[in-house]
């Protein structure tokens, strides 16, 4: 079996999502963790208004010829300030245009369906943002703990 380069996937990704579906994708990489379970999580990104981009969404969308999906941090007139959940540091800088959907749902391994718009999504959001001073000796004791 053949595996299409990511670019290919995202450009196929974007055409379904402009015609108003969604798709799924497994999450790969850790940057989103602990919200996002590389390898083991599966996201539905869906289409969006322009009001659907305020702080805490997380989305897919086009930086420097790759496509990221991090959470939405801040919003400085159309400039989106955005990171990954799973970093403490490093941040990225993207317009408005550049999104492609947001993260409506995450599936579990198990099958359940998380909605990332409720108040529970936004109060988890709401606390790491809050330990970000503490973030980064978090996201080391997490590394060690689930190394496996």
């Amino acid at each position: 079996m053949k595996k299409l380069p990511k670019k290919a996937i995202i450009e196929e990704v974007e055409q379904i999502i402009s015609t108003g579906k969604t798709v799924e994708l497994k999450v790969e990489g850790n940057s989103m963790r602990p919200y996002l379970r590389g390898g083991k999580d599966v996201i539905v990104v869906s289409p969006f208004q322009a009001e659907d981009l305020k702080p805490g969404t997380i989305v897919l969308f086009r930086y420097r010829n790759d496509y990221i999906f991090h959470r939405i941090i801040k919003i400085k007139n159309d400039v989106l300030i955005i990171q990954g959940d799973g970093t403490y540091k490093q941040y990225e800088e993207a317009q408005k245009s550049d999104v492609i959907g947001i993260v409506s749902r995450i599936i579990r391994p198990s099958g359940k369906q998380v909605s990332t718009n409720t108040y529970l999504s936004g109060f988890y959001w709401r606390c790491w943002r809050f330990l970000r001073p503490v973030r980064r000796y978090l996201l080391g004791g997490m590394k060690l703990l689930f190394r496996r």
